[in-house]
């Protein structure tokens, strides 16, 4: 079986089909092979293993993650807005199962109007923003700049959007941390990548930004002075085009960082999608270019770092702390809730232990706790492996391989598993019909205990003796359904269910809860259907929602033969049936009747097909979906914003360099050893601030002391002074002394001139 491909076409003639198989009469149901007649091996199968004691149930019930409370009620809030979606379209195409598909699809779409931007972008106060307004007079432009702003705002949106479902799933256990915290870092680059990009045009809103950026410069490093003096005199010098090339590299770099957490993110994932499917993409593209065309992003008035910024439009996605300047609690709560949601896969570790008696009555999986919080590892049973790889083959995560067997046994391969890589799905369980991989240190054949065992709560018959193999009885399993489910369904649609609050529809039925739809074995569906069985039902999530990846599709073509193991031809018109549903709407599974053939008689092999055929009736709705929420988007990203309602006037007090005014004098030749620096207005000493003459004397370019400070006052006239005063001495070095006036909104910088001669201080020779 190693040299078998599980996705080539299957050839009529199959080990499985023996010409001399008996048949079993089983009512209401098609003949069945014998289990006798079927294998042609001496491997343990899941038709010839004796069933284990139901007790033995319980460590199956470990098998699954013990999800908290709060992540189950999350989800409920997910699931009745995707119920929403459903009616609307299906769950073939809903986009809220493919959020982090069309993240990175977005992200690209980004790049590429990006690079088409730049090509057309200039550098400097003035240059850039009358290169955005070419952009905007041209349409090919204008529509491309737009659809660069919405697809930005779209990558940010659709990304929470993914890590909400993460979070409610606890994908953030085991080994999925890696994941989890280079998608929390991605999400912070992705923001600040936006800031930037805004910080590029140089309108009203950038200057708000450079407001922004000198305060947290202030708050948090010394360079807050530096920057503001370099502010002051690019414009003059022609420097400008300085600060935009740098605010460009970092734009560019952090789309490139960005990029490259998308890979850490997908990079021990087993076959990563990358984009959705190409109707998705197709739709997609055509929302974000009708509204490039029909509703371009405009332009605020140019930005002046002379006059404050008036009425403006603000987008909460990137600039939500416009309103909020200087808020600092802001920021201290959002790096709060940054790390506590990095540090989420170390901070919730431990598992609560459950009543005994819970996992002992209804042998409810959601009730036993697991010996991890992610569910127990994989493990090989090597004296059972065969080699066939098909376990390595299935696991979406990477975490068995094949290594080349030296215990002498006849096969060539044997399975390895690598624990490290494992998140508990089951899927690997399914894959192997010799009973070869479990989880955790229990049996696989233990599965046969549980479904004995929820069938002796079902249909209850005599007690067996203790600690004795539990067969599947016919008498309790005789026209029961025994439906697997995974533990999505178990937490929400099924819960009534497994609780016995709620009698299913139809008559009886037997409940097996795994880990994932994935994780039932063919072969053990079709042991429950000689055990009489009326049916068997695998009832798992959406192909694009299995919280598994590949769980759901493999189980789909495993059962309609179209990947190994699959189900045996003898069972190929068997009742064995699928639904493939969202996990709150479980109760359809047993209202939900097989297809009719044409023959009048139920089709069961196509009632355990996904859908795929596209439909323009249910595609169409979705994308109008899409189309509203990106319309939504750009409304609630257009938001009126008034940062200065009062317009007042604002003096900045801005040096490079503020012992200049001491000329060519030395620290040593100074008089003072302390020089105070006041500024006063109106008379009034608004600031005062001290420093040490080596400080302000220092003759060396790198130790230029800068100097920023500003004063809010009300409009008008004003006297304005800045001098230095020694402290010991009291010679007095005046800086600025005027009367100026200062409008409403207006932002005065007087010029600090150094130039002309200064006073000598006290018993000092002029230096000349």
């Amino acid at each position: 079986m190693s040299d078998l491909d599980p996705h080539a076409p299957l050839p009529d003639a199959s080990p499985d089909a023996d010409p001399t198989a008996t048949a079993v009469e089983a009512p209401a149901q098609p003949p069945l092979a014998r289990a006798s007649d079927l294998g042609g091996h001496n491997h343990i199968t899941w038709f010839n293993v004796a069933t284990p004691p139901a007790a033995a149930a319980k460590e199956v019930a470990a098998w699954s993650p013990r999800r908290g409370r709060w992540s189950i009620a999350l989800e409920r809030v997910a699931l009745a807005a995707e119920r929403l979606v459903n009616r609307l379209t299906s769950p073939q195409f809903n986009p809220l199962y493919h959020t982090g598909t069309i993240a990175f699809l977005l992200l690209l779409i980004v790049g590429l109007t990006g690079l088409y931007l730049f090509f057309f972008f200039q550098y400097g106060y003035d240059a850039s923003y009358a290169a955005v307004a070419r952009m905007e007079s041209q349409i090919i432009a204008r529509t491309i700049r737009a659809i660069h702003r919405y697809a930005s705002g779209a990558t940010v949106i659709v990304t929470l959007l993914h890590a909400y479902r993460m979070l409610f799933l606890e994908k953030f256990r085991g080994p999925r941390w890696l994941a989890w915290l280079t998608g929390v870092v991605l999400t912070g680059i992705l923001w600040l990548a936006g800031v930037t990009g805004y910080w590029l045009i140089w309108d009203e809103r950038a200057v708000l930004i450079n407001d922004a950026f000198r305060r947290a410069l202030d708050a948090l490093t010394p360079w807050n002075a530096p920057f503001m003096a370099f502010l002051a005199g690019a414009g003059q010098s022609g420097r400008s085009w300085l600060l935009f090339l740098l605010i460009l590299v970092v734009h560019v770099v952090l789309f490139l960082v960005a990029i490259g957490f998308f890979y850490l993110h997908i990079v021990r994932l087993k076959r990563p999608k990358w984009l959705p499917p190409m109707p998705w993409v197709v739709g997609l593209a055509v929302v974000l270019l009708l509204a490039g065309l029909l509703l371009p992003v405009g332009l605020l008035p140019q930005g002046d770092l002379l006059r404050l910024p008036g009425a403006i439009t603000f987008d909460p996605i990137f600039l939500f702390f416009l309103p909020l300047p200087g808020a600092r609690w802001l920021w201290l709560g959002l790096l709060v809730a940054t790390l506590l949601s990095a540090a989420l896969p170390w901070l919730s570790r431990g598992v609560r232990r459950a009543r005994s008696d819970d996992a002992d009555t209804a042998m409810d999986v959601l009730s036993y706790p697991p010996a991890h919080p992610a569910g127990p590892r994989v493990r090989i049973l090597a004296d059972r492996c065969t080699g066939c790889t098909l376990c390595a083959l299935d696991c979406p995560y990477g975490a068995l391989e094949m290594v080349a067997r030296d215990d002498g046994r006849p096969h060539k391969y044997v399975a390895r598993a690598l624990p490290d890589r494992c998140v508990a799905c089951g899927i690997c369980v399914g894959s192997c019909d010799v009973l070869a991989v479990t989880l955790g240190q229990t049996m696989p054949e233990n599965l046969l205990g549980l479904v004995a065992g929820r069938a002796a709560v079902v249909n209850p018959g005599p007690p067996p003796a203790p600690a004795t193999a539990v067969p599947l009885d016919p008498a309790q399993l005789r026209g029961a359904r025994v439906v697997f489910t995974c533990e999505r369904h178990a937490a929400h649609g099924a819960r009534p269910y497994l609780d016995g609050r709620r009698a299913p529809a139809g008559g009886p039925a037997v409940l097996i809860t795994l880990p994932c739809a994935g994780a039932a074995p063919p072969d053990l569906l079709s042991r429950a259907l000689e055990a009489g069985a009326a049916s068997v039902r695998v009832v798992g999530c959406p192909p694009d929602d299995c919280a598994n990846r590949e769980g759901v599709a493999w189980a789909e073509q495993r059962l309609t033969r179209q990947r190994l193991p699959r189900l045996r031809r003898a069972y190929s018109d068997a009742p064995v049936l699928a639904d493939w549903l969202p996990p709150d709407d479980f109760s359809q599974a047993f209202e939900r009747p097989a297809p009719t053939g044409d023959d009048g008689q139920p089709d069961f092999a196509a009632a355990r097909r996904l859908p795929r055929d596209f439909s323009w009736r249910r595609f169409a709705p979705a994308v109008a979906l899409l189309a509203v929420a990106l319309l939504a988007q750009i409304l609630l990203t257009d938001l009126p914003l008034r940062a200065y309602p009062d317009q007042p006037a604002v003096v900045q007090l801005v040096a490079g360099d503020l012992g200049a005014a001491f000329g060519s004098l030395t620290a040593a030749e100074a008089g003072d050893g302390v020089y105070r620096l006041e500024v006063r207005v109106d008379g009034e000493e608004r600031f005062g601030r001290s420093f040490a003459a080596a400080d302000l004397l220092g003759q060396e370019a790198a130790d230029d002391l800068a100097f920023f400070h500003e004063l809010t006052l009300p409009p008008g006239e004003h006297e304005l002074s800045l001098s230095l005063v020694g402290e010991t001495s009291g010679a007095v070095w005046l800086l600025f002394d005027e009367r100026v006036a200062v409008g409403a909104g207006e932002v005065f910088q007087p010029l600090l001139s150094f130039e002309a001669g200064v006073p000598c201080p006290p018993g000092r020779p002029c230096a000349q």
